[in-house]
């Protein structure tokens, strides 16, 4: 950058910072009226204690629990598939045996021929499990392999838990959609969603490894079963804060540094199309001023306003005013240099958005809508 061009920005930041002066309250509530939302929530971290959870000791599950559903036992079904190896049809008698209910038991060739039962001849909501078995057969009267491999089948939507996720197994996922600091669903001893006891999966599954490890095995199998009961137990949780204003406006947190910024990014907007308006940027063209050093200008004349309001959303989250900090265990310099970030981005973005105006009044409006 040579002597003259630096001269040149530096008259046209003298220039903003005039105008900026001039209009001194509405400067003041620039800086200041974004940290009204980190006061509201540094005003609930003084109302709002930090409690002590847990610890969570959580009671054993019989793991042949039938679902509550099954009243009428008569009116489900057991399918399988495929249904043309005998071994098979042995095991699903005795996994019925094994959970001690009369439900119909239906075999399929394939799976394909399963689902199309399920499709156009069938009610889902009364099949209770289908049992798909995947392994090839080179004939009917072959023997059951010591390792087999099968899928249990169940209707999508749970029947025995309605919130908060009622459609869906989440079968793909290795952790809770949405992560807590606590046990997941701390007043269900059996796990809660998405309810492998409440919905029979493991009842259904003991019962067909019982039925293949008794098929291999008949006589020691059937002594090692009688002598055993076989619970399960959810592993107990420690104890842990939980910090209440975190748990309450974490998911606003996004829409709160929006709300912050928006007052300023709506004063850049209006500034610079008010110059549009009054013809001053092409004036300052004629005289010889370069568009990005105009650019450039907005760019250091709102950037030290950014600087400030982050500052203080710093020192607003991150002292110890009352009895704790808004935030605890977060970096300061990292949430720094990430507001720092946001800030160019919605300055460019306003610079984005101004160019689409050409009037003050309809800038303020069109972008409130």
């Amino acid at each position: 950058m040579d002597l003259l061009t630096f001269n040149q920005l530096a008259v046209l930041l003298w220039k903003n910072f005039t105008l900026k002066k001039r209009n001194f309250t509405n400067s003041i509530l620039e800086v200041f009226g974004p940290l009204a939302f980190a006061i509201v929530l540094l005003i609930f971290r003084a109302l709002i204690d930090i409690k002590v959870v847990g610890p969570y000791n959580f009671t054993s599950q019989n793991i042949n629990t039938l679902p509550s559903f099954l009243k009428n036992s008569s009116e489900w079904e057991l399918a399988y598939a495929p249904s043309g190896m005998s071994v098979f049809r042995e095991i699903i008698e005795n996994v019925k045996k094994n959970l001690n209910i009369s439900m119909k038991v239906q075999g399929f060739s394939s799976e394909a021929e399963f689902e199309k039962y399920i499709l156009y001849d069938s009610n889902p909501h009364n099949l209770l499990t289908a049992i798909v078995f995947d392994f090839d057969f080179k004939s009917r009267n072959d023997p059951l392999p010591l390792q087999v491999k099968y899928h249990l089948r169940l209707i999508r939507v749970q029947r025995t838990i309605w919130w908060p996720e009622k459609t869906d197994w989440k079968g793909t996922f290795l952790f809770p959609s949405r992560p807590a600091k606590g046990p997941s669903s701390p007043s269900h001893p059996d796990g809660g969603s998405p309810g492998y006891i409440k919905e029979g999966f493991l009842a259904v599954q003991h019962a067909l490894d019982k039925a293949i490890m008794l098929h291999h095995e008949s006589s020691t199998g059937q002594k090692l079963f009688d002598g055993i009961s076989i619970f399960i137990q959810r592993f107990p949780h420690p104890a842990y804060l939980h910090d209440g204003l975190l748990w309450i406006s974490s998911g606003f947190f996004p829409l709160i540094f929006i709300l912050m910024f928006s007052p300023i990014v709506l004063s850049m907007m209006r500034s610079i199309v008010w110059e549009k308006e009054k013809r001053l940027k092409e004036y300052q063209l004629i005289i010889g001023l370069r568009n990005w050093i105009i650019w450039a200008g907005y760019f250091f004349t709102f950037f030290p306003l950014y600087i400030i309001i982050i500052s203080l959303i710093c020192v607003l989250f991150f002292v110890k005013i009352f009895k704790e900090p808004i935030l605890r265990y977060s970096d300061c310099s990292f949430l720094f240099v990430f507001l720092m970030c946001y800030a160019v981005a919605s300055i460019f973005f306003a610079f984005m958005v101004s160019t689409f105006f050409n009037k003050v009044h309809v800038t303020g409006k069109r972008s409130l809508n």
